[in-house]
């Protein structure tokens, strides 16, 4: 059965411009991610290559590892901004322009035409290889969709150069066509895999949320109970900000929420490794710190309560004066956190009865 390859052609151009649609549509639904549009415009140019120019695996045209490393240069940077990095590096630029500056000075040269197709494929090669070990080597641990994309770009690097070994008419014809194959299978992996990694961040986000106090960017209380369900033993220190309704009434819900931001900042500041903070509600804070022992613990929260009180939070052009309550209890393995949290809260009543600004052990 024999190949067509005007048929091949028109379906590369299919797959490459359904690929830029829907990137396009992705970045239409959220403008900031320009990564979209990159990769929308890389899909594009694929399109228009594929339909313009029929000598796949021999660019006889100088237009040809032009539009092709433009391509590639385009979907390359669509990746770094999606990684959060800058857009372009030195050694990318140098990649960029390798095939046509090879391409261009072959012919100068007075090179034939095989050894200008040939170094023009080896250069688009290289450049395709040089995106693929950038996701390789930025891949984070145990992410698959890393290593897949990472795979289908090189596999895009290895069809390239296939049509130059020295093979028979019959094979050369076949690793010609294995090019359109390898072109469309690896634009839908790459389009597959590239949402699904931006569903994932997207989860990702909605799940921190869901575990964060949006105000001070502690853990909220099931985020602390999540974050701690493997904890065993463990210091607990629940804190309560001193007079706190005062403190809104005089300087307004704004000044508090300075309050509270601060607090957290100088809480966190003070945990060791391990240590969780969250906001339990209000003007209210729990500490779960792992493996903490009786001592050590209220050692803590007698920093923690030093550390609040020792100098007023700046707002505006007033300074808020602030002190905290503590109380301390320790959480054996298997006891539910809301069990030593109680046991805790009883002894940050405990401080506030006997005149507030104080820890007290459970």
């Amino acid at each position: 059965m024999g190949f067509s390859i005007p048929t091949l052609q028109f379906s590369d151009g299919l797959v490459f411009g359904a690929c830029a649609a829907i990137f396009l549509c992705n970045g239409l639904l959220d403008r900031r991610k320009t990564h979209h549009f990159l990769f929308a415009a890389s899909y594009a140019v694929c399109a228009a290559m594929a339909v313009w120019f029929v000598d796949f695996g021999a660019y006889g045209s100088v237009w040809s590892p032009l539009g092709w490393s433009m391509a590639g240069a385009l979907f390359w940077i669509g990746l770094r901004l999606f990684d959060g990095r800058p857009a372009v590096t030195r050694p990318m630029l140098a990649l960029f322009v390798l095939p046509t500056a090879t391409h261009l000075g072959l012919t100068l040269a007075g090179a034939d035409a095989i050894a200008v197709n040939a170094g023009a494929t080896l250069a688009y090669a290289v450049h395709e290889s040089g995106n693929a070990y950038y996701v390789f080597r930025h891949t984070p641990p145990r992410s698959p969709l890393h290593r897949l994309i990472g795979g289908a770009l090189l596999a895009i690097a290895v069809a390239i150069a296939l049509p130059l070994l020295p093979l028979g008419e019959t094979v050369a014809r076949l690793a010609i066509v294995g090019i359109f194959v390898v072109d469309q299978v690896s634009s839908i992996v790459l389009t597959t895999s590239i949402l699904a990694l931006e569903a994932a961040r997207a989860q990702a986000v909605v799940e921190r949320i869901a575990r964060t106090d949006a105000l001070t960017g502690a853990l909220n209380r099931q985020g602390l109970a999540q974050a701690s369900a493997t904890v065993g033993t463990a210091g607990i220190i629940v804190a309560d900000l001193d007079h706190f309704k005062a403190i809104n009434d005089r300087f307004g819900h704004a000044g508090g929420d300075a309050v509270l931001q601060e607090f957290a900042r100088r809480a966190g500041a003070l945990l060791p490794p391990g240590g969780l903070l969250a906001r339990l509600g209000g003007e209210e804070f729990g500490i779960v710190l792992p493996d903490g022992s009786p001592p050590a613990t209220a050692y803590l929260a007698e920093r923690l309560r030093h550390a609040v009180g020792s100098r007023p939070v700046p707002w505006k052009d007033a300074a808020i004066p602030i002190t905290v309550s503590v109380g301390v209890a320790l959480r054996p393995p298997g006891e539910a956190l809301h069990v030593a949290l109680d046991r805790a809260d009883r002894a940050l009543y405990a401080a506030k009865s006997e005149g507030r600004n104080r820890v007290r052990v459970a």
